[in-house]
């Protein structure tokens, strides 16, 4: 009884990371539509890469102009209404990136 409770186990175990696994495909190397495992790696890794790109960029809020009536503080930023943004120099172009608002950070940091 407790061997196949046993065997039971094993085999259970086996299956649950024979699942996880994902498909094996064999080729021969003669094969015209072979796919070059390095190559779709290569394929995925960029692609992986670009969404991250494209989310860090959504986080990211930039202006070209301030709005009006923005304030400029004694630490080099400025401050427009509840939103604070730090000037930043790009490609010849001035750029405006929201930032936290310093004062709260300044606490939580102490």
């Amino acid at each position: 009884m407790k061997r196949r409770l046993k065997c039971a186990f094993i085999t259970m175990f086996l299956l649950a990371f024979s699942a996880v696994a994902g498909p094996i495909i064999v080729q021969k190397s003669s094969d015209p539509n072979k796919v070059d495992a390095f190559e779709l790696k290569k394929e995925l890794l960029e692609q992986h890469m670009w969404q991250e790109q494209m989310r860090s960029e959504a986080q990211l809020q930039w202006l070209r102009e301030l709005p009006v009536g923005c304030v400029f503080t004694a630490v080099g930023d400025y401050q427009c209404g509840l939103n604070w943004y730090r000037p930043y120099r790009y490609q010849q172009q001035q750029l405006y990136i929201h930032i936290p608002d310093p004062e709260t950070s300044r606490r939580n940091t102490h």
